[in-house]
């Protein structure tokens, strides 16, 4: 039998005894009070005995990292007119006109409608340090997503068809995605309860406690740097700079020991 139940066992006889010593010699409602005050000290006992005897665990923390490559692009382009103050309507028609020429050369290079997203045009005057109009920024922003990488990189770094235009890009970023993150994140889940349960024999071992079953686990956020990055977050990170990353995720567990 535990040591937790013999001191339960030797409360509940001392108090036994007391509450007949009670009974003799006071009234009958005392000894109500006395059996009602036997129960509590009973139970408060059993809980001491076994708040001290709670059981030990151990804390690990497991860790993952993984590097993967991208395998989607998203190209977001500005093109932007300048235009006098009476002349927003010209270049409003020459950027329309610019944009649907850049939206067939995409389609040229293989890249499918669907995949090419054009929003309205914006108009921003543009005013000297006294606020006074001196003229008009015209723009347009494309979006382009596609899983043609290097088809969209080779476009994005080779000038040659907006300078024979003659049109200016306000913007133009490459931004890196990955489909499968979902299927990535479980297989890393994976691993680091793998390297939390090797951590915990491996510190069992050398104090020579028996390990017991896991208790508790606690999975962290997901960072997703560029390579050899040393940036974290507690809200996580995605970089979405570089085609090549790292995902990496901790794991704290908690196991009981015998």
């Amino acid at each position: 039998m535990p040591l937790g139940a013999w001191i339960t066992i030797a409360i509940s006889i001392v108090l036994i005894g007391a509450l007949e010593f009670l009974i003799k010699n006071k009234s009958k409602h005392l000894a109500v009070l006395g059996i009602s005050f036997v129960i509590g000290l009973t139970i408060l006992g059993s809980f001491l005995v076994e708040s001290k005897q709670s059981e030990k665990l151990l804390r690990v923390v497991g860790y993952a990292t993984k590097p993967f490559e991208s395998d989607l692009v998203k190209w977001n382009v500005t093109i932007q007119k300048p235009a006098g103050i009476d002349g927003v309507s010209a270049a409003t028609t020459s950027l329309y006109t610019d944009v649907m020429a850049f939206k067939a050369f995409l389609m040229e290079k293989g890249i499918a409608e669907k995949d090419i997203d054009i929003q309205p045009i914006i108009t921003n005057p543009v005013n000297d340090n006294y606020g006074n109009l001196l003229s008009y920024n015209v723009s347009q922003n494309v979006y382009v997503v596609s899983t043609d990488i290097k088809t969209i990189e080779d476009m994005s770094i080779n000038p040659s068809f907006f300078s024979s235009r003659g049109m200016m890009l306000q913007y133009s970023n490459l931004g890196y995605y990955y489909t499968k993150l979902p299927e990535l994140k479980k297989a890393l889940l994976s691993e680091a309860t793998k390297d939390a349960v090797a951590r915990m024999v491996e510190i069992t071992s050398a104090a020579k406690s028996k390990p017991g079953k896991l208790k508790f686990a606690r999975a962290g956020v997901f960072q997703i740097t560029e390579p050899y990055s040393t940036e974290v977050s507690d809200y996580g990170q995605y970089s979405t700079s570089t085609k090549n990353k790292h995902i990496s995720v901790t794991l704290t567990a908690e196991f009981s020991l015998r």
